[in-house]
């Protein structure tokens, strides 16, 4: 056994002490320096493990880094190369090519405009008008969808139960045999007028009604003006340039201005301007006071109606409106047709029908179309005034019936007035006969 000596002063020392005997040094025995050594390797395998876990966290962060650059990378290299796939294609087809971007936002501009561009006025207005009339065709037909409703008013246009006139390029009239309404595009909404206004969005419009566009569209060739597909023309031909500029020179009336040309055509007077100066004077008397309103000679409006299946127009010319001219325009005929009805005169009878050029009529009356617009405005004013005006006459009729029954009143009071006289009961002649 090797001998044990004091570190301090290198007294002998036995195995077990503690403390040097000579000094006083402290000394290690060999169990705490065993326990010193287990401790110290205990603290280093701890240190160890502590070194080894946060290494570990951070090869794993490494790792789990570089799996998500990588199918970030992966994913990103894909998107890359299936645009330029893309680009290299469209390349092959056209020498100038729009970022994706771009394009994607073009597309969605044109999605957009195109729900309210990719249809024909007529498109819209049919579609506003179905909007309108639901509730009539489900009454009235026991219409229990939309398609029943789309298949329903293509029939009515097909067999001419219902017609539509173009009035202006945004204006159309469809009218039956019990009335007539009017329907205006509008850039964002459909207007339908009649006694009240019903107004439809044309989102709303394209929703409901845009899968059945191919069911709509033959009814756009009944309608003048229009393109059989429904869809506008898109055209930009040298020709239909021409004929643009042409339709605007030519100064064409509408529907309306046709008319009241139609009308005073076959007024009284030599020239057109004196058939102007004639009826400004009959419509200068009807804007007098109602007492001196003429009944039988008061332009009382312009009217549309459709008689068995057939459009025209109206001005009546009397109070009553029992005595009016009819127009017939015909759509796209070069010809027009007038025809006088009244009291003992039926719309069926032929007798009273001229049919006549619309070219001449136009020819004549171009130079006076302010005037003619004129005279349809207060032609206009008239008709709206009419209601008073008839309420009025009502009224000064019953003041007048008042007052002959007031006055004949009075004559019977005279009347018997001189019944109640004494009667004359001188028998002297009679007296004297007897006597004889």
């Amino acid at each position: 056994m090797k001998k044990k000596f004091c570190p301090n002063c290198g007294h002998p020392l036995k195995q077990d002490v503690d403390f040097c005997p000579s000094c006083g040094f402290k000394v290690h025995s060999k169990k705490q320096t065993s326990d010193q050594r287990v401790n110290h390797t205990q603290r280093v395998q701890q240190i160890s493990k502590k070194r080894m876990s946060k290494l570990g966290i951070v090869i794993a962060s490494c790792i789990l880094l570089l799996l998500v650059g990588g199918i970030t990378g992966f994913y990103f290299y894909n998107q890359h190369h299936d645009q330029a796939a893309v680009i290299s294609h469209s390349k092959k087809g056209t020498k100038k090519q729009t970022p994706m971007g771009k394009k994607n936002k073009n597309n969605a501009d044109k999605n957009k405009d195109s729900q309210n561009k990719d249809y024909s006025n007529a498109i819209w207005m049919l579609m506003g008008y179905m909007a309108y009339a639901r509730k009539n065709y489900e009454d009235g037909q026991n219409v229990t969808s939309t398609s029943e409703l789309v298949d329903a008013v293509v029939k009515d246009f097909k067999d001419d139960t219902l017609t539509a006139t173009k009035k202006s390029s945004t204006i159309y009239n469809i009218s039956n045999d019990y009335g007539d309404v009017d329907v205006e595009v509008k850039p964002s909404e459909v207007k339908v007028t009649n006694d009240g206004t019903t107004i439809t969005p044309k989102s709303e419009l394209k929703e409901t009604f845009n899968k059945y566009i191919t069911k709509i569209s033959p009814v756009v060739k009944k309608i003048a003006g229009e393109t059989d597909g429904g869809v506008k023309a898109t055209s930009n031909t040298s020709s239909t340039k021409k004929n643009a500029k042409s339709s605007k020179a030519d100064g064409a009336f509408s529907n309306e201005e046709m008319v009241v040309a139609a009308y005073l055509d076959e007024f009284s007077g030599d020239t057109p301007k004196d058939k102007i100066n004639n009826i400004k004077a009959i419509l200068e008397k009807d804007n007098s006071d109602v007492s001196k309103i003429p009944t039988d000679d008061y332009i009382s409006g312009l009217y549309s109606h459709t008689y068995k299946g057939k459009p025209y127009y109206s001005i009546a010319s009397n109070v009553a409106t029992s005595h009016y001219k009819i127009v017939y325009l015909n759509g796209d005929s070069d010809q027009y047709t007038t025809q006088i009805v009244a009291p003992g005169i039926s719309i069926d009878e032929d007798t009273y029908k001229k049919n006549k050029s619309k070219k001449d009529l136009i020819n004549n009356f171009r130079p006076y179309k302010q005037d003619i617009d004129k005279i349809l405005n207060q032609i206009k004013d008239n008709k709206d005034r009419l209601p008073s005006i008839i309420e009025e006459q009502a009224k000064q009729g019953e003041k007048s019936s008042q007052s002959e029954s007031n006055k004949k009143d009075s004559d019977n009071d005279n009347t018997d007035d001189s019944s109640d006289e004494p009667e004359d009961t001188n028998d002297t002649d009679e007296d004297t006969d007897a006597d004889y």
